[in-house]
């Protein structure tokens, strides 16, 4: 009786960390994207920074698969949102140096949830290898 009641206690233990570790992979999911989106902002600003002139026409997305053609109104300042309701204006440079750091932020925030999915998987082995010797080991 004692041997069931310990295998349920593994069993609801391993379901917590199978839980967490899906948590965990989901929130990598999200940042991978959004470190995706700020790498592609960088890149955008980089080639706006020298090849775009007052006047110019470019393509805007505007949601899914639609876009809008404007033009460029000035080239030497651009608007980050960086709020709900916050709007700053800066340079070029200073816009490029402001993702930089979003990206840098990003990068440390994966490598630390890495780290701990990569701690809940050994622990869920274990558990697993674990529960499966349990499962195996026979009734006297």
């Amino acid at each position: 009786m004692e041997k069931n009641q310990n295998l349920q206690n593994q069993l609801y233990q391993l379901r917590i960390l199978r839980e967490q570790y899906d948590m965990y992979q989901g929130q990598l999911e999200i940042i991978n994207a959004s470190l995706g989106n700020y790498l592609n902002t960088k890149y955008t600003l980089q080639n706006l920074k020298g090849g775009v002139k007052e006047d110019d026409e470019i393509l805007i997305p505007i949601g899914g698969i639609v876009g809008v053609k404007a033009s460029i109104q000035d080239t030497q300042k651009f608007l980050l949102f960086i709020g709900k309701d916050t709007v700053i204006e800066k340079s070029v440079d200073e816009s490029i140096e402001y993702i930089e750091k979003l990206i840098q932020q990003h990068k440390e925030q994966i490598k630390s949830i890495s780290e701990i999915v990569q701690k809940l998987d050994l622990n869920i082995q274990g558990m697993s290898q674990s529960i499966q010797n349990s499962y195996s080991e026979k009734p006297p």
